[in-house]
């Protein structure tokens, strides 16, 4: 059985004397007093856990009397009981809502849940509903374009929040809910009083609001919702429902129960392990796998259907097309680009944790598990078409990605233990298709990214700690990290408010680099980070390279409290420190995945120095070395045009200079370039996006060649003096010293080593001067 919080309070006159740290209800991490909180920086209730029965999760009076209904000093609920309706009850109830194809979602309103500084999300998508099996129905709100600045919606090609409503032969189970956009829509869309369980695989304050619409919505009358969701995420609700903290939300507050003080819901804590009966042979079986970024992270299966439900895991920031909520008839080759960019952005930073946590879930998608007695019922299948642009060259590029597995990113051989096929049905996540036909495929490539990563972790490594109060600081460190990663560094992500001063100074201990990031509270940093603070300070080696960054409401101390203590103990700083105002803007989020970048090229620096005298030995003495430098001599004589890549993204303008540019279709006209991983430009070139090549004129190339080489600093314009004006067409730069300009969109990306070979197609192209084409000739193939 699983264990819910009833009520039960003990007296506050009953608790013993205040111990020197306790927890606060804004966070649940230790602080000094009771009087003022040393993260929050604000007087509060604070909670003595010590005398509490086992499973009890009490804050205050305010917040036991929210979480189960009864009034301080009421009696104690009565323990949880399954709600099983009759056949008379199931025919009384109104009948379930018909599938919507479509619906408009109002703007919320000025304040309302929204974040400090964030602009009202445009909020005018489809709520859509798909059967997926018998009993199983996926509820999507789809987003078509990208709302959001954060580096993980970066291919720009929407995204859909999943929820999954499971009906068994008593009761029923609503898995997961949408951000709070979507509120008022999604709770239309259901039926809230048929739903007796909210299982919440992953739960984060813009959810709150969609909580709170569906408990608005039920009948009155009905019996208590049971919400089912791990500690880190009850721990989020208590905070929700506590009145006067940064975490309330009053809209949560004023569901939770009816005028009338009676609960519209309770709250259960789920464990690894813990099962739920649904009735009719449907049994659901939940997994926890947690990471830093997601704590909360439980994975549900369904025993009936062979479905999992794996929440952020497997996800991929796509808007599906109507009718069509799986990748079936589209598979790997449409989908696994995003699936491949949502892993890098969230899950490569975390890679030892993520690790983790497709180890729990071998059973589902490992071989030899004894999985189902017999095969899964099919999901309801589509014929619904892709509405992306097909690829210019398909078999060309189907061959190319065969052979570049052989070469992509240094990747090995993995002999994982995930092998054998998947033996789930199909996999359900947050986000992006239900993955069925590339099951085998995706769980495979999962394994590989993840051994890789945690292999490049092994041999260095930059470490990102921070903390978050609202979110925006943990979007910075998002973006650092895949700055690092994008480098060929492994980054190992760190919270310091869920983590011990030990966790730190293991993590500072062995890697290479750092940066500690933290929002301004009050005029002070966060007490956690200021423990990580004083450990880094105390073992990190002074040479190592390091930064810092963070956000905050009208100050921003933190940012210069951590620099200066990092200044005066002898750090050297990879980047400057990076203050952002509220809610990272696009242009903020590009300067600190450029200062990621900078960080690791630090890092790769300081190793190669450390390095220098082993390498010219065996550079030197080796006669296998002279092989290589014979290749090295053979791969240099391929020469290329000199061109200026110029693209753009929102406001942000970007270029880089490229040698490695060819030719690659007639018809239609199409071309590849092969941009460097750590180049800034590189995230500007993602699929179905534009941007210019512009081909520079033999003899009057010197002037752009010495403007796109000096160096630059994060978010520093990259054309200096360059002469360039802007496209009416797809408003990127037109170098008007060049012999020519291809305006291009991005078809295909490939991975090839330290490399993307981008094959693009040409939309447009202008012929700027009569002249010869600039050719760059090199002496060795191991560097431009």
């Amino acid at each position: 059985t699983l264990p819910y919080h009833t009520g039960r309070r003990t007296p506050r006159a009953a608790h013993p004397a205040a111990a020197p740290q306790r927890p606060c209800v804004c966070t649940g991490h230790a602080a000094t007093d009771q009087q003022r909180c040393n993260f929050c920086f604000k007087k509060a209730s604070f909670r003595d856990a010590s005398k509490l029965p086992r499973g009890e999760m009490v804050t205050s009076a305010a917040a036991a009397s929210f979480t189960t209904g009864a009034a301080a000093g009421g009696r104690p609920r009565p323990a949880f009981k399954t709600h099983r309706r009759s056949a008379a009850r199931r025919a009384a109830m109104p009948p379930r809502a018909r599938p919507i194809a479509a619906a408009v979602v109002s703007d919320p309103a000025p304040g309302a849940g929204q974040e400090k500084g964030q602009a009202p999300a445009r909020t005018t998508d489809a709520v859509l509903r798909d059967a997926l099996a018998d009993g199983v129905e996926v509820i999507r709100c789809v987003y078509t374009e990208r709302l959001k600045f954060e580096v993980e919606y970066g291919m720009q090609r929407g995204t859909t929040n999943n929820s999954y409503l499971l009906t068994g032969a008593d009761t029923s189970a609503l898995l997961d809910l949408p951000d709070r956009s979507f509120a008022q829509t999604f709770a239309q869309a259901i039926d809230c009083g048929a739903v007796d369980f909210i299982v919440l695989g992953h739960l984060s304050p813009k959810r709150l609001d969609t909580l709170a619409a569906v408990l608005m919505a039920r009948p009155a009358g009905s019996p208590p919702v049971e919400v089912c969701c791990s500690n880190p995420a009850v721990q989020l609700v208590y905070a929700a429902l506590e009145p006067g903290t940064p975490a309330s939300s009053e809209v949560l507050a004023a569901a939770w129960q009816t005028p009338e003080g009676e609960p519209r819901a309770r709250l259960r804590t789920l464990r690894n392990g813990d099962e739920l009966d649904l009735g009719g042979g449907r049994m659901l079986a939940f997994t926890t796998a947690p990471t830093p970024r997601w704590p909360d992270t439980v994975v549900t299966h369904d025993r009936s259907s062979g479905l999992l439900f794996t929440s952020k895991l497997f996800s991929a920031h796509v808007a599906t097309a109507p009718g069509a909520p799986t990748d079936a008839s589209l598979g790997w080759d449409e989908f696994s680009a995003d699936w491949q960019y949502f892993f890098d952005c969230m899950l490569a930073p975390m890679a030892r944790p993520a690790a983790a946590a497709l180890a729990r879930l071998e059973p589902h998608i490992g071989g030899g598990a004894s999985g189902l007695a017999t095969s899964p019922p099919p999901l309801v299948a589509s014929s619904a078409a892709s509405s992306a642009a097909p690829s210019v060259a398909p078999k060309l590029s189907k061959m190319l990605n065969r052979i570049s597995s052989n070469y992509a990113g240094g990747a090995l051989v993995v002999e994982s233990g995930i092998s054998g096929g998947v033996s789930a049905a199909a996999i359900c996540p947050l986000h992006g298709p239900v993955v069925r036909s590339a099951k085998n495929e995706l769980v495979r490539e999962y394994a590989s990214w993840v051994d890789a990563q945690v292999k490049k972790a092994d041999e260095f490594s930059v470490a990102v700690i921070y903390a978050s109060a609202y979110g925006n600081t943990s979007a910075m460190a998002q973006a650092i990290a895949r700055g690092v990663t994008k480098a060929g560094v492994a980054v190992e992500m760190l919270n310091c408010e869920l983590s011990t001063s030990e966790a730190v100074e293991a993590l500072i201990t062995r890697t290479d680099g750092f940066c500690l990031g933290a929002p301004t509270l009050g005029g002070h940093m966060p007490t956690p980070v200021s423990n990580a603070l004083g450990v880094i300070v105390k073992e990190a080696s002074r040479e190592t390279p390091s930064g810092v960054f963070g956000s905050f409401g009208w100050s921003g101390e933190a940012v210069d409290m951590m620099e200066s203590k990092l200044k005066n103990s002898g750090f050297t700083f990879a980047f400057d420190a990076i203050r952002c105002k509220f809610k990272p803007t696009q242009e903020t989020l590009q300067v600190c995945e450029e200062s990621g970048t900078d960080l690791a090229q630090a890092v790769k620096k300081l190793r190669k120095k450390k390095a220098a005298a082993a390498q010219k030995e065996i550079a030197t003495s080796s006669a296998a070395a002279a092989g290589a430098s014979d290749t090295a001599a053979a791969v240099g004589r391929i020469v290329g045009s000199l061109c200026a890549v110029t693209a753009r993204a929102g406001e942000t303008q970007s270029a880089m200079l490229a040698s490695w540019v060819s030719q690659a279709s007639f018809n239609p006209p199409a071309i590849t370039v092969a941009v460097a991983k750590e180049r800034a430009v590189e995230s500007f070139l993602l699929k179905g996006s534009t941007f210019n090549l512009n081909v520079l004129q033999a003899g009057n190339e010197k002037e752009v060649i010495k403007a796109l080489l000096k160096p630059f600093a994060p978010g520093e314009n990259r054309f200096g003096d360059m002469d360039v004006e802007i496209s009416e067409r797809n408003g990127c730069a037109v170098v008007t010293q060049a012999l020519s300009c291809l305006e291009c969109e991005v078809t295909q990306r490939m991975e090839c080593g330290d490399h993307w070979v981008v094959l693009a197609t040409v939309r447009e192209g202008t012929l700027l001067r009569d002249g010869q084409t600039s050719i760059h000739h090199r002496k060795v193939g191991t560097s431009y």
